[in-house]
């Protein structure tokens, strides 16, 4: 059952399912976002501003921006996660958010530093940060910090030596949300497969450092781009690529929808 405490830092616990897991039996990436986004949303939900009290009471909604996430490990199938997540004061334009993964034993499994802005749906505009996160109560410094300064995301021209067929996802409709459009946690399913399934037998995410660019909806032509600095990255025992997912305009044009630089390393 998820939990505030007295400094405001939100408390849960959930379980490696099957469901949620590779051919290994260790959790998959889509999972860790998933957790991510189901901390924010219990944790929103319980101070009364979660996506349905905003919709009903003001037509505004919560959206994810940016989030880089580092995995320490995969948990197992059948291993309980236990969450710790609170809210940092503003950071630019956005509402700052940290989750942090560990085991049982206390020791890491991921952690996410991640930045939202409540959308005013009638305007189309977010609303200033201090506004989003006058809900939550804020740990003080020396309970709970980190840096929710990210750093700028390398773009795809950086990323020149090597490219990976494109990717065509199709869209369905366990791809949408509540608003319409496609989950945010979707866009993280087609970066992965994008990578060969032997690259992904050898290799498993260590760092992901994303930014959702665009909403995109069903029926959207979609398609994934991955590149990499290196000759051979597929063969590296750390390889680093930057995924840009596109679609295709009427006037036929390509923009970007979502990008993220990654890093693997060897299971």
């Amino acid at each position: 059952m998820f939990t505030i405490d007295e400094n405001g830092i939100g408390h849960d616990a959930m379980e490696v399912r099957s469901t949620d897991t590779d051919r290994f039996f260790k959790a998959r990436i889509p999972f860790f976002f998933s957790m991510l986004q189901e901390a924010a949303a219990k944790h929103s939900t319980k101070v009364h501003c979660g996506i349905s009290d905003l919709v009903a009471a003001e037509n505004k909604t919560w959206v994810i921006v940016r989030a880089k996430m580092i995995i320490d490990r995969l948990p197992d199938w059948g291993e309980n996660v236990n969450i710790e997540t609170w809210a940092e004061n503003p950071f630019k334009l956005f509402a700052p958010r940290l989750v942090k993964g560990m085991a049982e034993d206390g020791s890491a499994i991921f952690t996410t530093i991640s930045h939202w802005v409540i959308i005013d749906i009638d305007r189309k505009r977010p609303i200033r940060p201090n506004e989003a996160l006058k809900y939550f109560k804020l740990p003080e410094p020396e309970v709970r910090y980190i840096d929710p300064d990210i750093g700028k995301l390398r773009i795809a021209d950086d990323f020149r030596g090597f490219r990976l067929p494109d990717f065509t996802p199709r869209t369905n409709y366990y791809d949408t949300d509540t608003n319409g459009h496609i989950n945010n946690v979707s866009y993280i399913n087609w970066l992965a497969d994008a990578f060969p399934f032997s690259f992904q037998d050898s290799h498993r995410l260590r760092t992901i450092d994303c930014h959702w660019v665009k909403q995109t909806f069903d029926g959207d032509d979609i398609r994934v781009e991955t590149y990499s600095e290196s000759d051979n990255p597929l063969e590296e025992d750390s390889p680093v690529f930057f995924t840009r997912i596109v679609k295709k305009e009427e006037d036929g044009s390509l923009s970007a929808v979502f990008e993220a630089e990654t890093e693997w390393v060897r299971r």
